[in-house]
């Protein structure tokens, strides 16, 4: 236990420093060396208090080796290790133990706070059996000093007494209950502020660590070293641009809703849960459900005219965070954006990347609670639950230290993270200011802060979870943005590209491209690669998003190294001697992540609203511009020979060769980039389609037998055949020509419940497996005589002549060369 530890007779250079790049002083342990009488203030018990080195370093070797993971918020945990201790272990007293040594400041205040704890806790019927036991201190860091006094000291004292030095301690502790003679453990957390006269030793005054209003000075230093520090980072834009037509803001000092009309604004935006603003009733009033509508605009556009006792906590609080941070005005959805006006409301949320970039801050609202707490006008939360709970941040047991919850951990653990709306909103804010239950954090394109952290400048820790746009226009900045943002959830599936807007637009700008229902026209084929093998349900043909585009689907979108298209070979070579292994080493992961991955084919016409347009697209041949056929085969021998680790020069070589030979080789593409006058005429139809001539076929599907190591138990692909299989057929006999990517198994066994049924297949691109580097071993070319290359399909359905995707996959080219394919003009919807 914490209480009545074991000393050390080994004296210890003293050394307590906190930060690793503050020097400490090298001083001897006061209690080791005997230098001064016991603390009257303390019981014996207690006496190592009195000396943070002795409680950190001389102890150490008491303290129990426990799993500090138990004392944690699970959003703080990470992975766990094998601990020798269990809470059976902890040596543990009756509470009146504790309450019994009156003068002790340590033992009072771990009797008051676990009464208090309990009361709330512990059901009556154990109370009486209540036990508790301390694990170890852990020290965090220095607070301010402070002018402390208390009438003893001033007593015994003829001058007030020095300023002294505040120590915060986090000390996990487990309250033991036993009833009907079984045991039950309930962890808890005290945090204290130790006040010591002598920078570490020589203990004053023990008080709980209360919560505080939000530090208003802390918060204006953090934003004015940004504003004066950070340089063009934090600071300019992304791209020019002024303020939308139409914004309105809230005036903090006048409380109204004013018209701006101005180029460039100095205001602050509000992100929060719309949900968390929404009153609770089935029947909320005009009274308890204030937003800005056509039949109250002239009265919130009067001075006064906005009643701050009618508006939803959170907004209220945030009208008051501005004015105590001396900001006048303020976006909020709610008032800013007339809720009842489409065409207003439609112009407005289609400007977010304006309003939430050219801001100077974002507030953030991620408290489970009404408001933001801590705000002046809102004290935090000081119940049990806030005083003693699990600890946010991480322990470092080696060594007693504790620290604070990095911003990434409060905000990934809240609910506001999770909303598809506020994915833009974080990426989009130069500075952010986050106030959850307990603390307030603050957050730019270098680093981010804590509360109770004072210091500024150069040491800001990079979190790269708040990171924004700040990277080179590409794809992989496109995809990290696109796959993030179909993990979150929306309220109303037809919000999915309205929500994603504000992003597309600066990566619109950045990529100097037109954004293609969420997927950037200039990278469409790689765009076109999208999977979902985490959850998916079918597509919501009443939104009008095309089937080509991952947002008409509701599921989680992949792209990167993950995108596995994952066909492999069937055979021997990939596992023990003499097992067999489906999955062979050869075409394990194909990707459509960079422009080395892929290879055009087909050249895009797009159906928008006025005219089926050709697509301005970068087409690439594996990361190199189009090349002539005399440059592709010096490309081939020259470059390709070199990364791969083959047996025979001739084998590659006989592999490399087989686009010569392939049905669908970039040259031949060439004489078909042009559309047919009917496929032309039915796009047009069709707005949104795209329009391409290809080489298709009809299919079979068939479930594959295995899946790979490391295929998530939920996913399945399929094979696909050039015949479709009976019940007695031996599947690996029959002609083997591709397979689909990873779809979610629900999913997938439901639009492909049919074996009997075909599907159209149409190339859209080429791909290789980069994988066979790696590998590059025999025996794999028995069944993809054609890779490591592969041809990129889409396994589609046809309705009325018209295309729909339903999947994505990988053929090998010589097996789609042997089907002979028909060249056609392709509608995909």
């Amino acid at each position: 236990m914490m209480v009545g530890l074991s000393t050390s007779a080994v004296s210890h250079d003293r050394d307590i420093s906190l930060d690793n790049d503050t020097e400490a002083p090298e001083l001897p342990c006061t209690i080791c060396e005997g230098q001064h009488p016991p603390n009257p203030r303390l019981c014996g018990n207690c006496q190592s208090w009195n000396d943070l080195l002795h409680l950190r370093i001389c102890d150490e070797p008491s303290y129990l080796k426990l799993d500090a993971y138990r004392f944690m918020n699970r959003g703080s945990q990470g992975p766990r290790g094998v601990h020798p201790h269990t809470f059976d272990d902890i040596a543990y007293q009756d509470l009146n133990a504790f309450k019994g040594r009156q003068g002790c400041m340590i033992c009072q205040l771990v009797s008051d706070s676990v009464q208090h704890f309990g009361q709330q806790h512990i059901s009556n019927g154990s109370k009486s059996a209540l036990k508790f036991g301390l694990w170890r201190p852990f020290l965090m860091r220095h607070v301010a000093s402070t002018a402390y006094t208390d009438s003893s000291t001033l007593t015994a004292a003829p001058s007030p007494n020095p300023s002294l030095t505040g120590q915060i301690c986090i000390l996990p502790g487990v309250i033991l209950t036993q009833s009907n003679g079984t045991s039950s453990f309930t962890p808890l957390v005290l945090k204290l502020v130790l006040y010591y006269r002598h920078d570490s030793y020589d203990l004053q005054h023990v008080e709980k660590w209360m919560p505080n209003p939000i530090s208003l000075p802390n918060l204006t230093a953090w934003l004015d070293d940004c504003r004066h520090n950070h340089g063009d980072e934090c600071n300019d834009l992304l791209m020019p641009m002024v303020a939308p037509p139409g914004l309105r803001l809230i005036d903090t000092q006048l409380n109204r809703i004013v018209d701006w009309t101005a180029p460039n604004a100095d205001y602050v935006a509000l992100s929060y849960c719309w949900a968390a603003a929404t009153p609770e009733t089935t029947s909320p009033t005009p009274a308890d459900d204030l937003q800005l509508q056509l039949d109250n605009i002239d009265q919130l556009s009067r001075d006064h005219g906005l009643d701050i006792s009618r508006l939803p906590p959170v907004l209220a609080d945030a009208i008051q965070l501005c004015r105590d941070l001396g900001k006048r005005y303020l976006w909020v959805d709610r008032l800013c954006i007339i809720q009842d006006d489409a065409k207003s409301k439609h112009s407005q949320i289609t400007a977010m990347d304006r309003v939430y970039h050219m801001a100077d801050f974002t507030i953030v609202a991620l408290s489970s609670k009404p408001g933001l707490p801590g705000v002046s006008s809102r004290p935090k939360d000081t119940s049990p639950e806030a005083l003693y709970g699990l600890w946010d941040g991480p322990f470092e047991s080696s060594i007693g230290l504790a620290y604070g919850p990095a911003a990434d951990r409060a905000i990934r653990g809240s609910r506001w993270d999770a909303r598809g709306w506020t994915f833009q909103e974080r990426k989009l804010s130069r500075r952010l200011v986050f106030v959850d239950d307990q603390r307030a954090y603050f957050s730019c394109y270098q680093g981010a802060r804590w509360e109770h952290d004072t210091r500024v400048g150069a040491d800001t820790v990079h979190d790269s979870s708040t990171s924004g746009l700040q990277v080179e226009p590409s794809f992989v900045a496109y995809a990290c943005c696109a796959i993030p943002y179909s993990m979150r959830e929306l309220s109303f599936r037809s919000d999915i590209l309205n929500a994603f807007a504000g992003v597309g637009n600066v990566l619109s700008s950045r990529m100097e491209t037109e954004m293609l229902f969420g997927i950037p026209e200039r990278y469409l084929l790689q765009g076109l690669l999208w999977r979902s093998d985490d959850f998916a349900v079918g597509r919501d043909e009443t939104l009008g998003i095309p089937s080509w585009s991952w947002a008409s689907w509701d599921g989680i979108v992949d792209y990167g190294p993950g995108f596995r298209a994952t066909f492999g070979l069937r055979g021997e070579g990939g596992g023990s001697a003499g097992t067999p292994n489906l999955y062979g080493p050869g075409l394990r992961y194909f990707r459509g992540y960079y422009p080395s991955d892929v290879g055009n084919l087909v050249t895009f016409w797009y159906s928008d609203k006025k005219q089926v347009r050709r697509v301005v697209e970068d087409k690439t041949w594996f990361g190199l511009d189009y090349m002539t056929e005399e440059e592709f085969w010096d490309y081939l021998d020259e470059e390709w020979v070199r990364g791969y680790r083959l047996a025979e020069r001739g084998e590659w070589e006989t592999r490399a060769h087989s686009w010569r030979g392939c049905c669908h080789n970039p040259w031949k593409a060439r004489q078909y980039e042009g559309i047919s006058d009917e496929a032309r005429g039915k796009g047009e139809r069709i707005p949104g389609s795209l329009v391409f001539t290809t080489t298709c076929a009809s299919l079979w599907l068939h479930p594959a037998k295995q899946t790979l190591f490391n295929t998530p138990a939920t996913a399945v692909c399929f094979d696909m055949m050039t015949s479709a299989p009976k019940p007695d057929t031996n599947i690996d006999k029959l002609p083997f020509v591709g397979r689909t990517m990873l779809m979610e198994k629900q999913w997938a066994e439901q639009i492909f419940d049919d074996p009997s049924r075909t599907y159209r297949v149409v190339v859209i691109g080429a791909g290789v497996a980069w994988d066979v580097r790696s590998y590059g071993q025999p025996g794999w070319k028995e069944f993809a005589p054609g890779a490591p290359w592969g041809l990129c399909v889409l396994i589609t359905e046809e309705i009325d002549g018209v295309l729909y995707r339903l999947a994505s996959g990988v053929v090998d080219l010589i097996a789609w060369t042997d089907l002979r394919p028909s060249w056609e003009s392709v509608v995909l919807g």
